[in-house]
């Protein structure tokens, strides 16, 4: 791997980082504003007729701004990557600008548009291929439009097992299939039913029990287990309607997957079993 380098000396906290920027380019900011607003008076003062009159009027206005906005928004990202470039430095793995999730079968990944995979790092843990990366995507269009930003991991087993699906409730949040795919509600033990609800094709039903027995359930509550998980072509896909904005955060998410992913591979490995039916997902 070659030396990291950017303008950014070190961003283990995000927020931190880009609120730092700011207060050293605050005279600009505090200049540009004032000019803004002067900009903004003056085409009300000048141009009240042509403001009321069409949409170009308010656009003039606006544009100035969004410039700005524009800005602060390119000077996040930035920070934002320099984080992720200097946690696959950490790791020792490597920085991925973007993912392609076009042949993704996962439900995550076939709901919404605006698919949006921008920052993540490729490397191995116990031998298995690791991907962790940020993922969006849009449900609706104009006041109705509602955007979701997850956290993804991702690794892949030499195993084949079918599409299962394990959602977390107290996440508010579920890709429940819908009544045409392949799987059906499968019944989890009496003490977690509050917490989970598990998802299989119903011809595969004890295999999917004899992964998640009661000890990995009860191993996932006394993690404090706050994801949702998919299985599906030998991948397992772990993920969190959340993105991280800091090392500690992050990397405490990665250890509690790892120990997780530790005592479950064993049985992946093994498992060679094939996939039934194909998944149309519905969000609910």
């Amino acid at each position: 791997m070659e030396p990291y380098s950017d303008e950014y000396s070190e961003v283990l906290d995000i927020k931190k980082v880009f609120f730092q920027i700011l207060k050293k380019k605050i005279k600009n900011i505090i200049l540009g504003t004032f000019l803004l607003l002067i900009w903004s008076v003056l085409c009300i003062i000048f141009l009240v007729p042509k403001i009321t009159s069409s949409d170009f009027g308010f656009f003039l206005i606006l544009f100035p701004w969004l410039l700005f906005l524009g800005w602060l928004s390119i000077l996040y990202s930035k920070v934002r990557e320099a984080f992720w470039k200097q946690l696959a430095l950490k790791y020792g793995w490597e920085y991925t600008s973007t993912k392609n999730i076009s042949q993704e079968k996962a439900l995550l990944f076939n709901i919404g548009h605006s698919k949006f995979a921008p920052y993540g790092i490729i490397g191995s843990y116990n031998n298995h291929p690791f991907h962790i990366f940020e993922y969006e995507y849009t449900i609706g269009s104009g006041k109705h439009k509602t955007t979701y930003s997850f956290t993804v991991f991702e690794v892949k087993f030499t195993g084949t097992f079918p599409h299962l699906y394990l959602n977390y409730k107290s996440d508010g949040y579920s890709n429940m299939p819908s009544v045409f795919s392949s799987l059906a509600k499968i019944s989890v033990p009496y003490e977690f039913e509050d917490k989970f609800k598990l998802y299989a094709p119903k011809e595969y039903e004890t295999e999917t029990l004899e992964i998640f027995t009661p000890d990995i359930f009860a191993l996932l509550i006394d993690s404090k287990w706050n994801h949702d998980m998919e299985f599906v072509d030998g991948e397992l896909i772990i993920y969190r309607n959340e993105k991280f904005n800091n090392f500690t955060d992050l990397d405490g998410e990665f250890n509690k997957i790892k120990k997780f992913i530790s005592i479950l591979s064993p049985r992946l490995n093994r498992l060679k079993l094939t996939q039934i039916g194909d998944i149309a997902p519905l969000l609910r």
